[in-house]
């Protein structure tokens, strides 16, 4: 009997931390959000926004619509031309639309 319990506890701890990894990484694809495809309509970098012409926001459950965006950098802007195509992250951030992780199209 005694050895049966060991065998279980052994089990249990090798187990433990496959678990975690396989939980860990579960919640990370979970968390994950899809980048959204836009074309550039118009930028205002000293007040650090972007109106983008967007397809549908799966994470916000938003349509397709033009709307402005605010960014958390106006870096985030250089390079950008109005008719660009460009991928992004929208998030909700209070009142606030914040386009993150934007990028030229590939």
């Amino acid at each position: 009997m005694k050895k049966l319990l060991n065998a279980i506890a052994m089990v249990g701890m090798l187990s433990g931390p496959a678990l975690t990894t396989v939980q860990a990484a579960e919640t990370a694809s979970s968390n994950a959000v899809a980048m959204s495809q836009a074309e550039v309509r118009k930028i205002d970098s000293a007040n650090q926004k972007i109106t983008l012409r967007h397809g549908p926001l799966a994470n916000l459950g938003m349509p397709p619509m033009t709307m402005v965006f605010t960014v958390q950098d106006a870096t985030q802007l250089e390079g950008l031309n109005v008719g660009d195509k460009v991928q992004f992250v929208a998030q909700q951030q209070g009142s606030q639309f914040v386009a993150t992780e934007l990028q030229p199209a590939q």
